[in-house]
């Protein structure tokens, strides 16, 4: 299994290119510090503008945290959606998830926290008009492993990431797990932070 990046683009054939340049735009954020840093150990947001950074650099355009009217059992009210990009063939709205995901020997819902999450991204892109575009539901999945298992990253990646693929009903998948800094993102408390998966679904 190839851990360092990865793409399918599935179904929704031109996110392939976004997909593309979201990993690209990850690397170049982890270049810029001369110290360990990424966008995937903060929060949503911050993982989130990866994303929507990407959709500028491929020629789309993006909107994130706009205002908006929801709507659910034909009741409305006002809300904000998180993300919305047009592409040169089709527009996008979305909801987005982020989720952190144990990943050690001993850990366990490293997968149903992927499938929790994008599920409630889903429900919230239910949510959101049909007139933005084709709505997707977005999961970040962040795995983490404390220090002891520092020997297992690769093993524990790969165990995972197969569970996710086979586990996770999705439209399209994308990871990041840069072997330069693969040890190097750990927390003061001695958790290892290796990469990212997007996880997409169109409802």
């Amino acid at each position: 299994m190839e851990l360092e990046s990865y793409v399918n683009s599935g179904k929704i054939r031109a996110l392939y290119p976004l997909l593309k340049s979201w990993i690209n735009t990850n690397l170049e954020y982890l270049e810029y510090f001369d110290t360990p840093d990424c966008s995937w150990w903060y929060n949503e947001r911050a993982t989130l503008s990866t994303f929507a950074a990407a959709i500028w650099k491929v020629n789309g355009i993006a909107l994130e945290e706009y205002s908006i009217e929801k709507s659910k059992n034909h009741e409305f009210w006002s809300g904000r959606c998180d993300l919305f990009f047009g592409l040169q063939s089709d527009q996008f709205a979305c909801e987005s998830k982020q989720t952190w995901c144990p990943i050690g020997k001993t850990a366990k819902n490293g997968v149903v926290n992927v499938k929790n999450s994008l599920r409630e991204a889903c429900n919230d892109a239910k949510k959101l008009p049909k007139e933005e575009g084709r709505r997707l539901g977005l999961c970040f999945a962040v795995p983490f492993l404390p220090d002891r298992d520092e020997e297992l990253i690769e093993s524990q990646l790969e165990e995972w990431l197969k569970k996710l693929c086979q586990c996770v009903e999705y439209d399209a998948i994308s990871w990041l797990f840069p072997e330069i800094i693969r040890y190097k993102i750990k927390t003061m408390d001695g958790y290892f932070y290796p990469g990212v998966v997007m996880i997409i679904k169109e409802i």
